[in-house]
């Protein structure tokens, strides 16, 4: 059974995503959204406990989006596929994963982000 905890994934390849909702709909409730867009009007209408951002959009960067969601307070774990990305992640104050990952990390990292 699902807990009460709504995790917004935010990834603009549908495969990966569909992966990363299967991977978490074990523990928790799954939105998705594919842009900094739709990603934007889901944090406005709804309620987020954590939120999975990939770091490239189509339509704009994820650490825009990780900065509207912990104004609201909402814990962010960015992921990347680039390795040049890493650095500026290394930067941020928050986790981060390096694609690809396995489903122990991806649901130790959430469940680290919901205890903090």
């Amino acid at each position: 059974m699902a807990s009460r905890f709504h995790i917004l994934v935010v990834e603009d390849d549908p495969s990966v995503a569909d992966v990363l909702q299967t991977m978490l709909e074990s523990e928790y409730r799954v939105s998705c959204a594919n842009s900094v867009g739709e990603a934007r009007a889901f944090l406005q209408t709804a309620h987020f406990d954590a939120v999975l951002i990939d770091n490239i959009l189509p339509d704009g960067r994820g650490d825009g989006i990780a900065n509207i969601a912990q104004i609201l307070g909402t814990p962010v774990v960015e992921m990347t596929g680039y390795p040049i990305e890493m650095t500026s992640l290394e930067r941020c104050s928050h986790p981060y994963l390096m694609k690809p990952f396995g489903v122990a990390r991806l649901l130790s990292t959430i469940e680290s982000v919901l205890k903090s």
